[in-house]
């Protein structure tokens, strides 16, 4: 008893502490992407602030005209911050630098990189990637504008130093421990909050690679490029394409989990012993009484008279065992009862049946002393064949008491002496008597004229049969008799026999169906459609035995 209380206690700090542990990183992981898109939003503003200065500046007059040392002047005066500068590049160098001092010619040399000429011509403004100036001589990122001075086109640029985006990690609020970085489209190192001058310009970890191929941003455990195992998340800016890292080291998520769990635990160690002494105090007592029970309802299984009835320690025990009790009761009279009933109905379907079969062997004697006078007739052996295919299909209802009997197992019945030669397929379907002894009648009919003129009288040939049912009608089954490799045949027979009279009788009268006959060269097709009104609902499509 303490055991079945304990156990589920454990059960449910298990899932209790997994739950508060799953939650516990589910916080992190939002935390991290929260952190990931603010860092992309403050740099997205920061290149954008870059490109609007461009943009005010390339609608200078003095620009226009050519008058490069008012503009210059202009360009000083627009940008302030020892980390960025304002260039302007003629197809043939530079031509205004502003980290040079006023006055001094940068040199021609330093002209644009030819993919950097590229994205000038093609009229639109770029943010490129990390790249190494050749002025500056360190690591820059350039933002690349195309400009008309007088007829010719040439670029200004907003250059800045990655020291420009680091004081975006503490405007975000980055714990110290954490590391955020940002990278650029070909994922090099632009900017990191920790051990930025040691790590510029290295690519993100492999792990991080192949996450960030697969989506515009996730969660995965991995390091950093210094070897620390991290919980990290990674969003991509959809303006530049730039790349947003932070991670949190696993060590300190472990901590922060481990203490929640510390009291999680705590509280259930001290509930299962609150619980477990209660336990033991009522188990003795209880499992008792419960043994108690299970001897009862174990005799009562059995079949057995339960002993006389005894009052137990517990209210509730006692009015189980005073019901378990009374059931024995009720089952025992009831048992005896299905017993009388079932023996009497078995006497009288044996009766039945009995009669029945005494009732066909009296038609066929009659028959034989009338049409024959004692000699089999013309036309008798037909008949007697019918008889015997009636009289198989009692039998196959007997076996189910007259309740009903299966497609499947009356077709087996009929097809049977021609082996592998027949095949049935189709789903279970339950007849109910009447159209089982109908369909007992057509299918012998079938088979004899198969096994004289069709498919059935050769060798080599075949009979296969087929049935579903109506998805709309569930009490209507259409069923495909389909003959092969037997004589040809050149058209339907010029009379209709007393088979196909009784084929159309049956299934009009008793199976409110229709037949459809066609006579094709390779066989005959037989389509029936019958109605089973009053049957036990047809079965699952579960497909019957091949025969």
């Amino acid at each position: 008893m303490a055991l079945c209380l304990v156990a589920p206690a454990i059960v449910f700090m298990a899932l209790l502490a997994r739950a508060e542990y799953s939650q516990s990183q589910g916080r992190y992981e939002q935390q991290l992407i929260a952190t990931t898109r603010a860092l992309g939003l403050a740099v997205d503003r920061q290149l954008a602030l870059g490109q609007s200065t461009l943009q005010a500046l390339a609608v200078s007059p003095a620009l226009a005209v050519g008058d490069l040392e008012s503009f210059e002047r202009q360009a000083r005066a627009a940008v302030r911050s020892k980390d960025a500068w304002i260039v302007l590049i003629s197809p043939r160098g530079q031509v205004i630098n502003t980290r040079l001092p006023p006055g001094r010619a940068p040199p021609r040399t330093a002209g644009l990189p030819p993919e950097r000429w590229a994205a000038v011509r093609s009229g639109r403004t770029t943010v490129s990637n990390l790249t190494q100036g050749k002025v500056a001589g360190q690591p820059i990122v350039a933002i690349d504008m195309p400009v008309i001075v007088d007829g010719e086109l040439y670029d200004l640029a907003y250059i800045q130093t990655p020291a420009a985006f680091a004081p975006l990690f503490a405007a975000q609020g980055v714990p110290e421990s954490w590391t955020a970085s940002i990278v650029d489209r070909n994922a090099r190192l632009v900017a990191r909050s920790r051990d930025q001058e040691k790590m510029l310009g290295r690519s993100a970890s492999k792990p991080m690679l192949e996450a960030m191929s697969r989506d515009n941003d996730g969660v995965l455990e991995t390091y950093t490029l210094d070897g620390t195992p991290t919980l990290s998340a990674f969003s991509r800016s959809p303006t530049y394409g730039w790349s947003f890292i932070v991670g949190v080291p696993r060590t300190e998520l472990e901590r922060a989990n481990l203490s929640s769990l510390a009291l999680l635990v705590l509280a259930g160690l001290t509930l299962l012993a609150i619980g477990a002494s209660a336990a033991l105090v009522f188990s003795r007592g209880i499992s008792g009484e419960v043994r108690a029970l299970v001897a009862d309802a174990r005799l009562m299984a059995a079949g057995g008279e339960m002993p006389a009835q005894s009052t137990g320690g517990l209210r509730e025990i006692g009015e189980v065992r005073e019901a378990l009790h009374a059931a024995s009761r009720q089952l025992r009279a009831r048992e005896a009862e299905e017993k009388r009933a079932h023996a009497r109905q078995q006497l009288m379907i044996n009766e039945l049946n009995h009669r029945v079969k005494n009732t066909l062997a009296t038609v066929q004697s009659l028959a034989l002393q009338s049409l024959g006078k004692g000699e089999p007739a013309p036309g008798f052996d037909a008949f007697n064949e019918r008889l015997y295919a009636l009289a198989r299909a009692h039998d196959l209802l007997t076996r189910t008491v007259w309740e009903s009997a299966d497609l499947a197992d009356l077709l087996r019945q009929t097809l049977e002496p021609y082996g592998d030669r027949a095949r049935i397929e189709g789903p279970t379907a339950a007849l109910p008597p009447s159209a089982a002894l109908a369909l007992s009648m057509v299918f012998h009919e079938l088979a004899t004229n198969a096994s004289k003129y069709g498919g059935l009288s050769t060798p080599a040939g075949r009979v296969e049969v087929t049935w579903r049912r109506d998805p709309l009608d569930p009490h209507r089954l259409a069923l495909r008799w389909v003959e092969s490799g037997g004589p040809a045949l050149t058209g339907a027979p010029s009379r209709k026999g007393f088979g196909s009279r009784l084929i159309a009788a049956s299934l009009r009268n008793e199976l409110k169906g229709e037949a459809q006959f066609d006579y094709l060269p390779t066989g005959l097709v037989c389509t029936l459609t019958v109605r089973t009104v009053g049957a036990q609902a047809l079965g699952e499509d579960t497909p019957a035995a091949d025969t």
